[in-house]
């Protein structure tokens, strides 16, 4: 059966990619992230494929045949951005949409890291041909190039190093979506970015607001199992998904998370 979605992870081999950082380099974070989509796509018995599966080296030429000669309809390209900024970047063919890039930077923002662009980019000499050659070379595989963030910005690189897992996965979520295929949850979820407190507490940037200790202000181990259960309930349902969260039962959360978890009730109602 031919793939659905094939994954792409950038560089490898003799190229190690431009955004390395000390904690990590790109050749081996997108190998590290696409293996976990990988993974992810066979549990929910969703057909994919990959460019590459270890350290090898892929020249541009033959990552784009492997592409256009897979038979499936979309491609995640994977890589991690260097040059100063911040946060995700998503760019899409000039001859696409911005609809699928826009749900996979909705889906990292909820996961803590912010968007700096959607965008697309065309040839200097050449308005009619994509700049980019993953978007340029695939034929008519919708093709996104996904930039998880910026290794030489101490945030993005700190955020990379420890929450990959869950920045693949949000990814996995947007195309889930996308694509109106059913997502599953993970049975382990990701490793979060950091350790929920025992009791009170916040929880770096995810939770602003914080905790002081007191028991009905973070989440500990005296939530009433009637507020637990509830919280609970939206992990398993697929409407919550940081596990930052799940220990936080009376820290408000901030405006673009209600709007999230708004979205995918409404996408779980409408389908």
């Amino acid at each position: 059966m031919a793939p659905i979605v094939i994954l792409d992870a950038g560089h490898g081999g003799v190229d190690p990619g431009g955004g390395n950082s000390a904690q990590f380099t790109e050749k081996q974070m997108t190998l590290n992230i696409t293996l976990y989509q990988y993974r992810r796509f066979q549990e929910m018995q969703i057909p994919v494929a990959v460019t590459r599966s270890s350290d090898v080296t892929l020249p541009s030429e033959d990552r784009a045949a492997l592409v256009r000669g897979s038979g499936a309809r979309y491609c995640i390209s994977n890589h991690i951005n260097a040059g100063g900024g911040r946060g995700s970047e998503v760019i899409y063919s000039i001859y696409g949409t911005a609809a699928f890039p826009r749900l996979i930077a909705e889906e990292l923002e909820a996961e803590g890291v912010p968007n700096r662009r959607i965008f697309t980019r065309t040839l200097p000499n050449n308005p009619r041909q994509d700049y980019y050659y993953m978007n340029r070379e695939t034929g008519s595989v919708e093709t996104v190039i996904v930039e998880y963030g910026f290794a030489d910005n101490p945030l993005d690189a700190d955020k990379l190093s420890k929450d990959w897992q869950s920045l693949a996965e949000a990814v996995v979520r947007a195309f889930c979506e996308y694509a109106n295929l059913t997502y599953q949850p993970p049975k382990t979820a990701p490793t979060p970015t950091t350790t929920p407190p025992a009791s009170g507490g916040g929880s770096g940037t995810q939770n602003p607001g914080g905790g002081n200790g007191n028991p009905n202000n973070g989440g500990g181990s005296d939530v009433p199992d009637w507020k637990q259960e509830a919280i609970d309930w939206m992990f398993d349902e697929g409407l919550l998904t940081n596990e930052d969260w799940r220990h936080q039962a009376d820290n408000p959360l901030p405006l673009w998370a209600e709007a999230v978890i708004l979205r995918r009730l409404y996408e779980k109602l409408k389908s």
